[in-house]
């Protein structure tokens, strides 16, 4: 795997909201220009190029704002299939990503908090298996491959549990890549390296990941958005037919 070297991120505060990054800004636009076209369109920003980029990690990134398959398909749901942004809502994001942060800012109903351990991007630093939040917190939610980092996933679903408000709803994403979740001790070396492909996936999911979300508490719905496109508008639209949503809910009367 390649070892990307860290630069410092320059970022200005926006009051309680999510930090700025000018520079980030400027060079999407500048980037915008030079791959000015109506071959493909991101769900993120709204924009339209001639290609979406190569990345060393295999995916379609936007001109943009640098989205990625998975959240181009997020974004396009939420916009399509609910009512995401027409009211107010709060709205919780665990390891937040430049292009669903200001896909978020867009919609002025949405009072957005995003979090995370370390990165600079979050607005608050905290343990997904231990947050310093308060319980039936957040109307909406969303947690997009982060749980194959954590040692104790479960302790972290009980955690996003514990935060939505009942009535509440979400969207848990990891990579599934096999048909029974595997932890990363179950393999071999060589397994390892091809099932889990990256050095700090503590495990492999299957098909059975929605048995973690319901453990933890979660009316669980696996749903095949990605399946309705045709793969004309896949191409276009650089989504992943492979990734299923796990729209994830906390019934309405229960609390902690």
């Amino acid at each position: 795997m390649l070892n990307p070297i860290k630069r410092p991120r320059i970022s200005v505060p926006d009051g309680d909201g999510p930090p700025r990054y000018p520079v980030k800004d400027a060079c999407g636009r500048l980037r915008s220009v030079i791959y000015h076209g109506h071959k493909v369109e991101c769900s993120c920003c709204g924009r339209s190029f001639s290609l979406f980029l190569w990345s060393p990690y295999m995916t379609a990134l936007c001109p943009n704002c640098l989205s990625m398959e998975r959240y181009r398909l997020l974004c396009r749901f939420l916009v399509e299939e609910t009512d995401f942004g027409t009211q107010p809502i709060r709205m919780l994001d665990v390891a937040p990503t430049y292009a669903f942060q200001e896909f978020c800012r867009r919609f002025p109903m949405v009072d957005y908090l995003s979090i995370d351990l370390q990165s600079d991007l979050a607005m608050k630093h905290m343990d997904l298996t231990a947050l310093d939040l308060e319980s039936d917190m957040f109307d909406f939610l969303t947690c997009y491959h982060v749980l194959e980092h954590i040692d104790d996933d479960l302790a972290a679903a009980r955690e996003l549990y514990r935060v939505m408000k009942p009535g509440g709803w979400g969207i848990i994403q990891v990579p599934i890549l096999i048909k029974k979740t595997v932890q990363r001790h179950e393999l071999s070396e060589a397994e390892a390296e091809r099932i889990l492909k990256f050095d700090d996936h503590v495990r492999g999911y299957g098909k059975d990941f929605p048995e973690l979300l319901a453990k933890a508490g979660f009316q669980v719905e696996v749903v095949e958005y990605a399946g309705a496109f045709n793969e004309d508008e896949r191409k276009r639209y650089g989504i992943d037919a492979r990734e299923d949503l796990h729209v994830c809910r906390k019934p309405a009367g229960e609390q902690n």
